[in-house]
């Protein structure tokens, strides 16, 4: 099955378990290989402030794919949970002030 851009972009992506992610936004191409690796998604308040609601699916992480929707891994939102966790406490560590730990 072939499917043009216009088409991609129309594609539902939810997760194994049904969890609706929004729709395939973009991709990455290999040019080496002419392979899309990689998916963009986006949905509003799919996981409020981290990467403007947008996901990124590896094609490793895609278990059916057909020209209505894309049906991918659980995993691949809990390591978006995983990476929001780290992104606060970055957050937490920039709002501190900073200690001298040794004088030059």
């Amino acid at each position: 099955m072939l499917i043009n851009q216009k088409q991609l972009k129309k594609v539902r992506v939810e997760t194994q378990s049904g969890q609706f992610l929004g729709y395939v936004s973009d991709f990455g191409l290999e040019t080496d290989t002419g392979v899309i690796e990689k998916y963009y998604v986006r949905a509003k308040n799919l996981i409020p402030g981290l990467f403007e609601d947008s996901l990124i699916i590896s094609k490793s992480q895609i278990i059916n794919f057909d020209e209505d929707k894309m049906v991918v891994e659980d995993a691949a939102v809990k390591v978006s949970s995983e990476v929001k966790s780290k992104i606060a406490k970055v957050n937490n560590l920039e709002s501190t002030e900073p200690v001298v730990t040794e004088e030059m």
